[in-house]
């Protein structure tokens, strides 16, 4: 093997990359996998968050849910266990109970949907509230469904 040119040796001075040390890039690489880890976990804990806790013992849901977007013209209703019969009120307005027929009423789907020649033609923009007394037809020990839900219309 020949001397560098002037007796040098070049290998000694060169400097060596900090990742292709022994141990750092797959420290790196742990790190970032863990970390990604975490913000899934953080993502998917806060969206999709059953809703069943806040909604009394017989009502399933409500459609649009409280504090969603929906547009104006979008149905409105609520979904319930068996043997219930509702009475909504969206807005101040009593909805007919011939009227709430956008869901399937043998499943327990009471829904509304605006139209002309209804109680309701359009929903207004902004801010919309409505409210649910729903009453057993089979148990008569059992309280009313009492719920008033808002969300915002566009």
């Amino acid at each position: 093997m020949e001397d560098p040119p002037n007796g040098a040796d070049f290998s000694e001075h060169l400097p060596v990359n900090w990742t292709l040390r022994r141990g750092v890039a797959s420290t790196v690489t742990i790190l970032v996998l863990v970390l990604l880890g975490l913000i899934v976990l953080v993502v998917l804990s806060s969206r999709g968050a059953p809703q069943s806790a806040t909604l009394p013992t017989g009502l399933l849901a409500v459609i649009p849910q409280d504090g969603d977007q929906s547009p104006r013209q979008a149905p409105v209703g609520v979904s319930l266990s068996p043997a219930w019969q509702p009475t909504i009120t969206i807005d101040g307005v009593a909805i007919p109970d011939d009227q709430l027929t956008a869901g399937t009423r043998q499943l327990g789907e009471f829904f509304f949907s605006p139209n002309e020649g209804l109680a309701i033609a359009e929903l207004r923009t902004g801010r919309v509230c409505a409210h649910v007394v729903a009453v057993p037809t089979i148990d008569v020990e059992v309280d009313n469904i009492d719920y008033r839900w808002c969300w915002t219309s566009f």
